[in-house]
């Protein structure tokens, strides 16, 4: 037989069909002999007529193939669709029932876990014969149903994002994680207006309440799911504006109404769109006009149902919509007074719905309808139609579920990073800044702020609190009882920013909290971050500045205090009017500064699965006793990616190390604290390091150092000497010289060189002339000195440092970088701002001090100049540390201040000379050489330092990273199994092989 592809001849289709499924060797009734497998073989058929042309020819070959073998009961059967717990093995085992006597349509979990739900609908599909519809109420995420599952934002979050290529990567994600539990059919988005509903509860599940944001976001969450496979059912029509206007013939004639067309609106943009489904809803108020009596005693439907009962037929007319319409019958049950099982299912029919869900009695449901339909030809017809829409949809999402190979890797499938960041994102950009009164946010001079952190009805020391100290000092109170706010006014007002969260067990303080913040809103800088109902607004809309966070999840605690630093930008707007000053739409958007922010590796390109190694690596330092604890903080591409502390100060594992706990830096004072200072002074034309140092320190000249020069100092490279102990100098045998040294502090003894040890004022001259009698290393002549690491060398620059400030060196270093960076940890004399409780403690000296060190600087000749010295005495945390790091990555630029030119830093962390692998100050990889104080992967343009106390600072461009590790792993001697073990150099590994994965 000759066949065109254009005919419209389907009767030949369908036979052509039948002809290649024989030449296929399938029998499309009986398939191989397995009846249940005859849709599947007609679905190959399909796959067989894959040109574009043939699509809806196949399609219709499909649908109506199939509706040729279903019974009337069959096809009543494929318009129900039943609830499902996936935790109730009883229900489940009537579903299936259901399903192999009825032919129900599909089901809807209601609850359960996700290998649960995989495994029940995987059997539900292979007990139907026909292809099922398994949905979800999944609005927000399958997390809306199943436990271990992500929940994404509420609803009214999404509705305040700006940029709506985010709620479309946000529907193509669920529809990904529902295919993975074999679903296909979602119960979103939801296109009501928040304007329809009177509580926060109802509100937050929509998108808003202007028209075109509402239509513009379910659009592209409906188009999210679709192209990810999945059917989206838009839900609800209507909730109001719908009016019964009159009978015809006994039908109510439904119309739009004066109230509000703007349901429709948004309903029509969703049809233009291919909305594939529509759910009705059940009207809550009574629309039937007054001058009417209610419908009808004959046919006993109450006047509130028509709405809802004839909404299909109302959009079918005024549309054209030709997709299905969803019937709930739980609603239609409660506007129906008491009726046989079935009549509310089959008024749902008659009225034009498609689709019924959650009918409660399905045998006597089909009797009934199956009466209606043999005695009333409209309606049977009207069946007819209604079974082919269903095939019909079926057949476009007739494609397999993505499931797992391996059920156990379910929920890590489900739960990607990629799903976290995407969850976060989503939620970031959700967050409005409504108000902004002169320019308070975002706070970036943490130099200048002395801040308070209250918590209203929440715990003082929480996420929240904790991120903002992140970023400054802060002193935490918490609101929780009405007896909280005494004195509370007078202790808040002596800081110039008060942030406050409002948390959602506030809702027992209204009046209490609301009090508060208007006091306080006349004495400081308020900021309120409101992590609950938009509507809680009007308490303290007086406030300058306020964040709409709308909910108070861990991750948000996290991530709003970065907004309020400038980390990350600010961009999104109220969804929803608060009041005449603050209506739908406001919105203050805020571009980011260039300061850390915290993110998830993914995020920067990193792979958190293998930076997850970095743990058992630091458990192995702690474990072998390398160390008693460590810090490790890792950026990349300006987000703290991972930060963790582990073990203890001691090995008696008392007091745990935290992100806040305070280490000695060692060595890497040279490059933190001295080197600092020489860039700064090079850089203003004080200084010219191709000079001579004798030249800024004249007495120099009667020294054999007097031809030094200092970019010779800063490269190891002066003849200097590795090591001078001269603490032996201040004693006689092992008894120390009272000249040097007492065991009270006085104005004679000024310098704290340990615990209840003091060193007097002229021992800085001491060691300045013993420094300068020191011997030089031994070379050939006319050479120049090979590279020999120096501590005098840094010695000799802070002496040169604090001449040309003229001032201190580490009053000059907090005022001009530490403060500014808010690296608040970092500095000298750390036992002057902190308590020994928050530092690590590094060794007991037996020899000199005699004593355990704590907060004071672990070097004897360091400790000997008071804890302030160029190459030694510099403390601080790993974050602190990543602060300066991250500045220097940046060219110089750190927020809103530039610290230093770009050409500076390239000048300083350049390689220097052929012969060493030393910048001006800063230490760099050794290539293809294990010696290597960094991992192999580091690029050459990587610098950093290491420090004695078993710490380091690898700053790389080329990979747009910093990583810090700081430990006290000279506690309680001189171990060397840190770097035995290489494990600064391992975890450095680690890092760089997290980038390469993500990258695969």
């Amino acid at each position: 037989m000759e066949f065109s592809w254009k005919s419209e001849n389907w009767a030949d289709l369908y036979n052509l069909g039948v002809t290649k499924m024989n030449l296929l060797g399938l029998n499309y009734k009986t398939c191989n002999g397995t009846p249940g497998k005859k849709v599947w073989a007609i679905l190959a058929l399909c796959t067989v007529l894959t040109n574009p042309v043939f699509a809806q020819t196949t399609k219709k070959l499909w649908v109506d193939s199939v509706f040729q073998t279903l019974s009337v009961t069959e096809k009543i059967g494929q318009l129900f669709i039943v609830p499902v717990n996936a935790k109730d093995f009883e229900q489940a085992e009537r579903t299936v029932k259901l399903i192999e006597n009825y032919g129900i349509g599909g089901v809807v979990f209601t609850q359960g876990g996700p290998v649960g739900v995989a495994g029940l609908a995987e059997t539900l599909r292979r007990k139907s014969k026909l292809p099922l519809f398994i949905g979800m109420n999944a609005e927000e995420g399958p997390g809306n149903v199943l436990d271990s599952t992500v929940v994404f934002p509420y609803t009214l979050m999404l509705g305040g994002i700006r940029n709506d290529s985010l709620i479309y990567a946000f529907g193509k994600e669920i529809a990904r994680q529902l295919r993975l539990l074999g679903v296909n059919l979602n119960f979103a988005p939801t296109a009501d207006l928040s304007t329809a509903f009177q509580t926060d509860d109802l509100i937050y599940h929509t998108f808003g309440e202007d028209k075109n944001n509402v239509s513009a976001k379910a659009s592209a969450y409906m188009r999210g799911l679709t192209d990810g496979g999945v059917i989206a059912v838009v839900k609800h029509y209507p909730k109001y504006g719908l009016v019964v206007e009159r009978f015809d013939k006994g039908v109510p004639v439904v119309t739009s109404g004066s109230i509000n067309e703007d349901d429709l609106f948004v309903l029509e943009r969703l049809i233009q769109s291919q909305c594939p489904a529509i759910l009705t809803a059940y009207q809550h108020n009574p629309i039937f006009p007054e001058r009417r009596k209610p419908f009808t005693p004959k046919n006993k439907v109450v006047s509130k149902a028509l709405p809802m009962l004839y909404t299909a037929d109302y959009l079918k007319k005024k549309t054209n919509f030709q997709g299905l319409f969803f019937s709930y019958i739980p609603d239609v049950k409660q506007v129906l007074n008491k009726y046989r099982p079935g009549d509310s299912e089959l008024y749902a029919l008659q009225a034009g719905n498609d689709v019924l869900l959650f009918p409660e009695n399905i045998p006597a449901t089909i009797r009934r309808i199956r009466k209606a339909v043999k005695r009333t030809p409209a309606l049977s017809a009207q069946l007819d139609a209604s079974v082919k829409k269903v095939l019909s949809l079926k057949y476009e999402f007739k494609h397999q579920p993505d499931l797992p190979a391996e059920k156990e890797s379910l929920i890590s499938q489900l739960n990607i990073p990629e799903t976290n960041l995407l969850q976060h994102k989503l939620a970031i950009n959700s967050v409005a800044l409504v108000k902004n009164d002169n320019s308070l946010l975002p706070l970036a001079n943490p130099d200048q702020l002395t801040v308070a952190a209250l918590s209203i009805g929440e715990r003082a020391n929480q996420p929240f609190t904790e991120y903002l100290s992140k970023y400054v000092p802060i002193k935490t109170f918490s609101l929780q009882q009405p007896e909280d706010t005494t004195g509370l006014p007078d202790e808040l007002k002596k800081f110039n920013v008060v942030i406050a969260g409002v948390f959602p067990y506030a809702t027992q303080i209204e009046n209490e909290y609301a009090q508060l913040l208007n006091k306080l809103n006349q004495s400081t800088n308020l900021v309120v971050c409101n992590f609950t109902s938009p509507s809680k607004i009007k308490l303290f809309d007086a406030a300058p500045a306020i964040f709409q966070v709308y909910s108070d999840e861990e991750f948000l605690r996290k991530l709003i205090p970065q907004a309020i630093f400038g980390a990350r930008p600010v961009g999104g707007f109220m969804p929803v009017t608060i009041s005449p000053a603050i209506p739908a739409g406001s919105g203050i958007e805020l571009p980011p500064l260039r300061i850390l922010q915290f993110g998830q590796p993914e995020e920067a390109g990193m792979s958190s699965r293998v930076l997850e190694k970095i743990n058992g690596i630091a458990r192995e330092a702690i474990d072998t006793k390398a160390t008693p604890g460590c810090q490790v903080v890792v950026v990349r591409r300006g987000k703290v990616v991972f930060q963790q502390s582990y073990g203890w100060f001691t090995y008696d594992n008392q007091t745990a190390v935290t992100n806040q706990t305070i280490y000695d830096l060692a060595s890497l004072t040279k490059v933190s604290a001295t080197l600092q200072a020489i860039m700064f002074l090079h850089e203003k034309g004080i200084i010219d390091i191709y000079k001579k140092a004798s030249v800024y320190l004249p007495e120099m000249q009667n020294s054999n150092k007097k031809d030094i020069i200092i970019k010779d100092i800063l490269t190891h490279q002066a003849g200097l000497v590795p090591f001078e102990p001269w603490y032996p100098l201040t004693m006689k045998d092992t008894t120390l010289l009272s000249h040097y040294y007492s065991r009270a502090k006085s104005d004679k003894y000024p310098l704290q060189v340990a615990p209840n040890l003091y060193a007097a004022e002229h021992i800085k001259d001491s060691i300045w002339n013993w420094t300068l009698k020191s011997k030089l290393i031994t070379k050939p002549n006319r050479t120049p000195y090979p590279f020999r690491y120096s501590d005098l060398s840094f010695i000799i620059l802070h002496r040169l440092a604090e001449k040309m400030l003229n001032q201190p060196l580490d009053d000059f270093l907090r005022q001009n970088f530490y403060e500014p960076l808010g690296a608040y940890t970092l500095g000298y004399s750390p036992l002057q701002r902190f308590s020994p409780s928050e530092i690590t403690p590094t060794e007991y000296d037996k020899i000199f001090r005699k004593s355990m060190i704590v907060g004071t600087v672990h070097d004897e000749r360091a400790a000997m100049l008071g804890g302030n010295s160029g190459h030694a005495g510099l403390f601080g945390n790993a974050l602190d540390l990543a602060k300066l790091g991250q500045m220097h990555l940046q060219l110089g630029t750190y927020g809103r201040y530039q610290y230093y030119k770009p050409e500076t830093i390239t000048l300083f962390t350049n390689k220097q000379f052929d012969t060493s692998r030393r910048g001006l100050g800063w230490d760099k990889p050794l290539l293809n050489d294990f010696a290597s104080p960094t991992s192999w992967w580091a690029s050459t343009k990587t610098y950093g330092h290491t420090g004695f106390t078993g710490t380091c600072l690898w700053i790389d461009p080329e990979f747009d990273l910093v990583y810090v590790f700081l430990s006290n792993r000279v506690y309680p001697d001189r171990n060397n199994k840190l770097i035995s073990a290489n494990i600064r150099s391992r975890i450095q590994d680690v890092i760089y092989q997290s980038i390469f994965e993500y990258c695969k």
